[in-house]
Formats: structure tokens, C-alpha cells, sequence
């Protein structure tokens, strides 16, 4: 969208810490893609901004059985204070990785401040990931660790009725809008989710883009982020095959459906009407820009109230990799004021 040309303007401290960053190597395989990352992801999880309080709260880890397998599931459930006897709104959290890498563990520090800090029990579930377990597995595992924190609510010290909010980062951000599109039409859930906090989502898979919107999703090809998420490491083996599509692909080899599935693709879902008040994040250099601004547009059309913050001339996740950023910490508190926003709190800013 031309209208979203300036966003794209490198943010001072940006401009500033990326000029001395080597650009990112061409994409050559998705081995070497996962080992790259893993070693990423280790560091950011052994730093200080992944460490949280271990008092003024309870910690519950177990496994969830699903499809074929079991997979990790950990609560972080605050120390009740006085008015707190009747329980706490439910958070349901799913973290990033191009549905091929990541963890329960990758967002630990933040959940554990977000449960203690907002009162708010959180559950983060893991998923099976592709290319050994493709679609639908991320999403049923996901969805398998909704069912289990409401059919545990008493022992999580869960009260639905003061929230219920499904959240999620990049990859995570895919499942948790198609989580809430699902509960739409879950006679135990419909009606149940009160909020949906998107961070910097990818909504559509790019080969699947339909005509009407291709003039309206011009981020992923501008490729202006050129040393985090870049098109090379959204390319998934060759051609246009990017990492969404390595998700995809093996639907489409092994249950002979398109990226066009709105579980894929949650954008091209038939309608959003019901949908609860939603939350977006977006970063101005973001591959996936575009598709969330269109997201939140189809929503307002229908009716959805949408608050939407963006972080111009940043590229995406850029608050994990540089927490000393300005904006990181804006990011953080802007995250607290959505997810109050969400639940209907008093206080927080339109």
C-alpha cells in the first residue's frame, strides 16, 4: 500500500545499530535455516530480558495428549491476593518460528512478568512443527492446549468470565487468529473468547494472495528488511516457496488443499463477524506488514473493534533481538495496554 511507504523509513536507532550488522546470507536449506536459528533462539533465551520472578507466582508444567503424541504445556498462574479469591482471566499463548522452530520456553521471562504484573493466568502450549508435522498439527496441538487449560480452569485458578484472550507472535500470531476463528464454531467456546492479541501475524500464505488484495499487499515483495526477516529467509527451498508455504506445502502434498484453507490463511476467512476485539501489532519494515493492516481493516469492516499499534522504520520482532531499543519498551507497554484494552480494564488507552 503506497499509503504505508513511509513506515518503512529506518528508525534512528535502527539505521544506526543495522549499519554495522553483515546482511543476511542467502537462504540455502531449511537445515541450515533451523541451525542458525536454534542458535539464535538459544541466545536471546540465556539473556536477562528472557528471565522472569519465580515468587509471586506458581509455575504448572505437564504434557497434553494429542493426535499420534503428547506435547508441553506450562501455566503461570499468579499468588492470589485477597480480592483475587474468585480466579483470574485466562491468557492462551503461542509463540513464533515460522511454524518450523520455537518453544514453550522462548517467551518464559515474558509470560512470567505478564502473569505476575497483569494478573492474568497464562498458558503456553507447545506444537508439533513441519516439516515432520505438518498442517494441521500446529493448529490441532494448539487447540488441544485451549481445551486443556478450560477443562483444567479450577486447578489453573482460571474465572473465564473475567477473560479469555488468545495471543500469539509471527507464526503464532497465524494459530492464534485461526484459533479464534474456530471457536466461532465450537459450540463449548463460541462466545467464550473475549480478545485476540496479534504480534507482527503472518496472515496469508504469499502464494495465495487473491486478485482484489495484490494491489493491497505489497510488503512481502519489497523486501526492505535486508538483516532479520528477509524474503531469503522467508524463502522455504526455491521460487516463491516461503517459510509459511513450507507449512503449506505439505498440506498441499500429503491432504491435496491450498494455502487458500483459512486455517492457513486466516485473512481469507469466509467472514469475521464475531470475532472479539483484536489487538495487532505491526513493524514498518516487516515482511508481513501489509497482510496485517488489511487484517485489521476486513475486521473494522465487520464490525470488529480493532487497536493497533506500529512501530515505524523497525524490522520485525526487532524488540528480541534489541531490548534496549526505544521502541522495545514501548513495545512491552504497549502490549500491557492492549491486553488490558482486550479484557476491558479501566485505564487503559483507547
Amino acid at each position: 500500500m503506497a499509503q504505508y511507504a513511509h513506515l518503512s523509513i529506518p528508525d534512528p536507532e535502527w539505521a544506526t545499530v543495522s549499519a554495522t550488522l553483515p546482511v543476511a546470507k542467502p537462504f540455502v536449506s531449511i537445515q541450515a535455516f533451523l541451525e542458525e536459528m536454534a542458535v539464535i533462539m538459544a541466545m536471546r533465551n540465556s539473556g536477562p530480558e528472557n528471565k522472569g520472578p519465580t515468587e509471586g507466582l506458581k509455575v504448572i508444567e505437564t504434557t497434553v495428549q494429542v493426535e499420534n503424541g503428547d506435547i508441553r504445556v506450562k501455566a503461570f498462574i499468579p499468588d492470589p491476593q485477597e480480592n483475587e479469591v474468585d480466579g483470574f482471566p485466562l491468557l492462551i499463548w503461542m509463540f513464533g518460528g515460522g511454524f518450523v522452530i520455537g518453544s514453550i520456553d522462548d517467551n518464559d521471562g515474558f509470560l512470567r512478568n505478564l502473569s505476575v504484573n497483569s494478573r492474568i493466568v497464562c498458558v503456553a502450549g507447545d506444537y508439533r512443527k513441519a516439516p515432520e508435522h505438518p498442517f494441521p498439527a500446529a493448529i490441532n496441538d494448539s487447540y488441544a492446549s485451549l481445551k486443556w487449560a478450560l477443562s483444567h480452569s479450577f486447578e489453573l485458578s482460571v474465572n473465564v468470565s473475567k477473560g479469555l484472550i488468545i495471543a500469539g507472535v509471527s507464526s503464532g500470531g497465524n494459530i492464534a487468529a485461526v484459533l479464534t476463528q474456530r471457536s466461532l464454531k465450537d459450540p463449548e467456546l463460541k462466545g467464550k473468547v473475549t480478545g485476540q492479541l496479534l504480534l507482527i501475524p503472518t496472515l496469508i500464505a504469499h502464494n495465495a494472495y487473491p486478485e482484489k488484495y495484490k494491489s493491497e499487499l505489497l510488503s512481502f515483495d519489497k523486501d526492505e528488511d535486508k538483516y532479520i526477516l528477509t524474503k531469503n529467509y522467508a524463502i522455504a527451498c526455491s521460487g516463491k516457496k516461503q517459510v509459511l508455504s513450507h507449512y503449506t506445502l505439505h498440506e498441499m502434498y500429503h491432504g491435496g488443499l491450498q494455502g487458500t484453507n483459512p486455517e492457513v490463511s486466516p485473512l481469507l476467512s469466509e467472514s469475521f463477524e464475531g470475532l472479539p476485539p483484536t489487538y495487532i501489532q505491526i513493524c514498518g519494515l516487516d515482511l508481513l506488514r501489509d497482510e496485517a493492516f488489511l487484517y485489521e481493516k476486513l475486521l473494522k469492516e465487520a464490525g470488529v473493534p480493532t487497536k493497533v499499534d506500529v512501530y515505524p522504520g523497525l524490522p520485525h520482532g526487532f524488540y528480541a533481538s534489541f531490548p534496549h531499543f526505544k521502541a522495545s519498551k514501548k513495545q512491552k507497554e504497549d502490549f500491557v495496554n492492549g491486553l488490558d484494552w482486550a479484557l476491558g480494564r479501566r485505564g487503559s488507552k483507547p
